[in-house]
């Protein structure tokens, strides 16, 4: 179920919400009884809150779904019988679904094969996947689907009924193979099969078809095939000429026939051998004017098929031309792919087809006017160059009259904008416009179609083509590599496989060393008659000065997207004048959105970008582009910290958090000032917690990138790295990014080793400790932890000494040695007393943890209890949502089930509210036990596919193993028939012997009390 709201999708993520919506979907426009949709959600054991939980997922999905098509009308209405959806025929996949198979078995009904595989065609195109594979079935959800599912079926059976009949083979043998894959037991999809394989001319093939149907209909029903089945293999069997059936002829006045009437313009003649050629009104052939269609083309399967769909589409009553408009950034294979379609349609416009090269992005070429394009079209058209008109407006009154009651396709190829375009567009709907362009020409009333990046395996396909498949298949790897270093870029792939072509002595891996630098790669990227670099520079040479500056920034910082406030901060510039600037690098397409305020430059255009930057800006001031950036980053993740831990503000932070109370702590002594002293405004950016962790979510992969480019740099510049480490480590531990902190934690350390750092050392120890137990390596832990203690006593620094040891105490309770633990954690709690530490609570916490592990389970509720009022008075959101669910987990402990779940729907907030995956499956963990303590297991359901979706993300196989146990218990419960799959799951990873348990979780949830 996917919904879509001004081209952006509609997350609704929490199962029983789904279920809902897809209910109301299934009835639109009716009214569905509030009981309907209760028991499709609990069946028949809804808990007493059920009423009140409807209510509020409703609430929620108002807020949600988009505004109705009709302003004055409520999306969705709520009335004394329940509650109605309203949804238009035309926003709806499953109306356009009913509508379009309608339409099919109509002209069926009539014989006519073109419009009925067109129409089912269209239909078929709507359906990915099956129906509602995603949403949480109640009993007559699953009616709905069962009821699609075989209309589905039926449309797809006509549907290759008329491929047989037009002799469609190959295409109905794709299709078939794949849905039979998904509905093995239909038996008339595996008998037609058989027969698209066996005029094929596969007679084994047809042979082996039956054979898996045998098979399937035995192993899941016990059956064997129907007699129409059994009879089809005999007939191929005996090879029976009947089976051969010839493709049917569409009969004179069919749709896809063309009738003649003499003297008429744009007849078609119907003489044998002449069948499909035109005769115009002067009695001349129409014009053939489309180039040669690409000789090497991969990929673009969804695209061709989305415009092959609408250029083969009848045009409806009333209605004005199809009119595709595809747009992207320049060498992308735009133009090839509007060649490839139109070549393959053309036989759809047998008045002719028209193209024009309106030259928008051509080195050195002035865009062509609509006026000198509408003369050649006209000449085209049989209008002698003499009786052209001067005058625009006239030229565009004969070339629509020209066209009118014709059949004509026009190819407007590489324009520079929507008026260059407008005067050239036909107004008879039998005709039909392709327009490429790099700028998407949103003001025309066009189907867009994006064109972008190629796959990995479809640059790979290019290569294949054109440098050779035995080159290929020798050195697969170096052509990956290849495709890779050109950044699945269409034209640099295109480039580098002619160069390829041209020297059959050069291996592969050797041209993939050549492109690995990145200093030389545009000038690796050219060949005869192609260049890269010329293809960026048309872009370039279009914009204003500020932003042809604020371009040649990004190749100063190696990132892969940066948002408005980083943009502004390269570029020494306000915000406003930033985002004019993006909005017109954006328009000559040498930037892509990626999300509202954030940008993507590929890595081939910030290679460009660095060389304008050091052809035109001095080396001072593309320095102090960089330190900017560099601070602006480090601005952001202050800010984060300091809405996450308020607490670490003003100094607090140097200490670095080790993340969850049960991690290490670390300590760095950093110094925080920034590398320049500005950079950015001093008003907040991110207006709150989940705003915060949404931004690191978004911006780790480039702080990675920005850190790994700094460690490089000047000890000043590189001190970013060392900076970054403390204000990111907790979120992203909590957010589950634990290869992203690796990465931090390795460059971190080369920094502060070669620049003799020894506190930003010690701190780093300590996570890359933490990184060595979670790989199961306690021991190369405990070395790295231990180091970390000398270097701060040798520093001097009594609060990180404290720190330290307790870092061993964590790591102690992690590999059972409790009384270690608890030596070592009491211990560094006196010396942060003493010290007057911040820290205090937080290192109490995990004596918390401590003596929940060795049973007392009192104490430690406690414990817990004095740290969150600490927690609170700091308002330290993280440190809630962990004490809040260690909490809970004693008060289950202690089977205080009400002060159990109050203490984890808490902790749950607040993990939303912090993104604190982590804890957030753990207390999910322990709510569902105390949800089936309960007696509500479908509560409990819902929480566990919650922990194994977390845990699946994050790693953790403890979780997914607990996760799984107790699924299986929450279903059993709810007589569901997964529930034997789940326990046979838990077992068989509980039956790893390096599983490491957690010992108090484990206690609660395998008590049964």
């Amino acid at each position: 179920m996917r919904i879509q709201a001004g081209g952006s999708a509609v997350r609704i993520t929490a199962p029983k919400q789904r279920t809902v919506l897809a209910m109301l979907l299934a009835r639109a426009g009716h009214v569905v009884p509030v009981r309907s949709l209760v028991t499709e959600v609990w069946d028949d054991h809804p808990p007493r809150s059920a009423v009140a939980n409807l209510r509020t997922y409703l609430t929620q999905l108002r807020k949600l779904l988009p505004p109705s098509a009709d302003p004055a009308a409520e999306r969705l209405v709520t009335s004394e019988a329940g509650y109605l959806l309203r949804v238009e025929p035309e926003e709806f996949d499953l109306f356009q679904f009913e509508e379009l198979s309608g339409h099919g078995g109509r002209a069926l009904a009539r014989r006519d094969l073109g419009a009925a595989l067109d129409a089912y065609s269209r239909a078929l195109s709507l359906w990915e996947g099956m129906a509602a594979e995603d949403v949480p079935l109640g009993p007559s959800l699953r009616e709905v689907v069962a009821r699609l599912s075989d209309r589905y079926l039926s449309v797809v059976e006509e549907h290759t009924e008329i491929q047989l009949l037009l002799g469609r083979y190959p295409e109905a043998v794709g299709r078939l193979r794949e849905v039979v894959a998904q509905y093995p037991l239909r038996e008339r999809l595996h008998g037609q099969l058989m027969v698209a394989l066996y005029r094929s001319g596969d007679v084994v093939g047809a042979l082996e078809a039956f054979a898996v149907a045998r098979r399937v209909l035995a192993e899941e029903l016990g059956i064997d095939p129907g007699p129409d089945l059994l009879r089809l293999q005999q007939a191929v069997l005996r090879r029976d000429a009947g089976l051969l059936a010839p493709p049917v002829e569409p009969a004179p006045g069919e749709r896809g026939a063309v009738t003649c009437g003499p003297g008429e313009r744009g007849a078609v003649t119907c003489g044998p051998g002449e069948r499909g050629a035109v005769t115009c009104g002067r009695g001349e052939r129409g014009p053939r004017q489309l180039p040669l269609a690409p000789q090497v083309f991969v990929g673009r399967t969804a695209e061709l098929a989305r415009l092959r769909a609408v250029l083969t589409a009848e045009p409806g009553p009333g209605g004005g031309p199809a009119v595709l408009a595809l747009h992207g950034p320049g060498g992308m294979g735009k133009s090839a792919l509007a060649l490839r379609a139109a070549h393959a349609v053309a036989g759809r416009y047998p008045d002719g087809q028209l193209y024009v090269d309106l030259q928008g992005s051509s080195p050195g070429l002035p865009p062509l006017s609509p006026a000198e394009a509408l003369g050649r079209f006209l000449r085209a058209l049989g209008v002698p160059p003499d009786e052209v008109p001067a005058s625009a407006a006239e030229a565009a009154a004969l070339y629509q009259s020209s066209l009118a009651g014709r059949r004509v396709l026009v190819v407007l190829d590489n324009a520079v904008g929507a008026s260059q375009v407008a005067p050239l567009l036909p107004a008879d709907p039998g005709c039909a416009v392709l327009v490429t362009s790099r700028a998407a020409l949103t003001t025309m009333d066009a189907v867009p179609v994006a064109v972008g990046l190629l796959s990995e395996a479809d640059c790979v396909s290019m290569l294949t083509a054109l440098a050779g498949e035995h080159r290929v298949t020798a050195e697969p790897g170096a052509a990956a590599e290849i495709a890779r270093w050109c950044g699945r870029h269409p034209l640099a792939t295109r480039i580098a496989g002619a160069r390829l072509a041209a020297r059959p002595d050069w291996s592969l891996t050797r041209f993939g060393e050549r492109l690995r630098d990145h200093r030389d790669r545009l000038d690796e990227l050219r060949a005869s008659g192609l260049s890269l670099r010329s293809c960026f520079e048309v872009g370039y040479d279009t914009l204003m000065s500020a932003a042809q500056a604020t371009f040649r920034r990004f190749g100063v910082l190696e990132v892969p997207e940066m948002g408005v406030e980083l943009a502004a901060a390269l570029a020494g510039t306000g915000l406003r004048e930033a985002e004019a600037a993006l909005d017109e690098l954006a328009e000559a397409r040498l930037l892509e959105p990626v999300a509202e305020g954030r940008y993507r430059v590929h890595d081939l255009l910030r290679l460009f970008a660095a060389e304008l930057s050091a052809a035109h800006d001095r080396p001072k001031d593309r320095d102090r582009a960089l330190r900017r950036a560099l601070d602006a980053y480090l601005g952001l993740c202050r800010e984060m910290r300091d809405l996450l831990q308020p607490h670490l503000r003003d100094g607090g932070g140097r200490r670095g958090s080790g993340g969850r109370d049960t991690r290490p702590l670390s300590a760095s002594g950093r110094d925080t000032r920034p590398l320049s002293g500005g950079g950015r405004d001093a008003r907040p950016l991110l207006p709150g917690p989940a705003a915060a962790v949404r931004w690191l979510d978004t911006e780790l992969r480039c702080l990675v990138a920005a850190a790994a480019q700094a460690a490089r740099g000047e000890p000043d510049v590189a001190r970013f790295v060392t900076e970054l480490m403390p204000l990111v480590k907790a979120v992203a531990m909590k957010g589950g990014h634990w290869r992203e902190l690796e990465t931090l934690s390795r460059l971190a350390i080369g920094v502060a080793r070669r620049d003799g750092d020894r506190p930003a050392e010690a701190a780093t120890l300590v996570t890359l400790g933490l990184l060595e137990w979670r790989a199961g390596r306690a021991e190369e832990a405990r070395d790295l932890m231990s180091r970390a203690l000398d270097l701060w006593r040798e520093v001097g620094d009594r609060e990180a000494e404290g720190l330290a040891l307790h870092n061993l105490g964590w790591l102690s309770m992690q590999t059972g040695d409790l009384g270690s633990a608890l030596d070592h954690i009491t211990a560094s709690l006196r010396l942060l007393e003493a010290h007057g530490s911040s820290r205090v609570g937080l290192v109490g916490h995990n004596l918390g943890e401590v003596l929940l592990r060795l049973g007392r389970h009192a104490e430690a509720a406690r414990r817990f209890e004095r740290c969150l009022a600490v927690r609170r008075a700091d308002g330290d959101l993280y440190g809630e949502s962990i004490t809040l669910a260690a909490l809970g987990r004693a008060y289950g402990l202690l089977d205080q089930r009400e002060r159990a779940l109050t203490a984890l729907e808490e902790a749950l907030a607040r993990c939303g509210e912090t993104g604190n995956r982590e804890d957030e499956w753990e207390a999910r963990l322990a709510r569902s036990e105390m949800l089936l303590r309960q007696g509500d297991p479908a509560a409990a359901e819902a929480d566990l596919v919650r922990v194994l979706e977390l845990t699946a993300r994050i790693g953790d196989a403890y979780g997914q193993a607990a996760g799984a146990r107790q699924l299986a218990r929450a279903r059993s419960a709810l007589a569901d028939p997964r529930a034997e799959a789940d326990a046979r799951r838990a077992g068989e990873l509980f039956a790893d012997r390096g599983l490491r348990r957690d010992p108090a979780l484990e206690r609660l949830l395998t008590a049964r009390l």
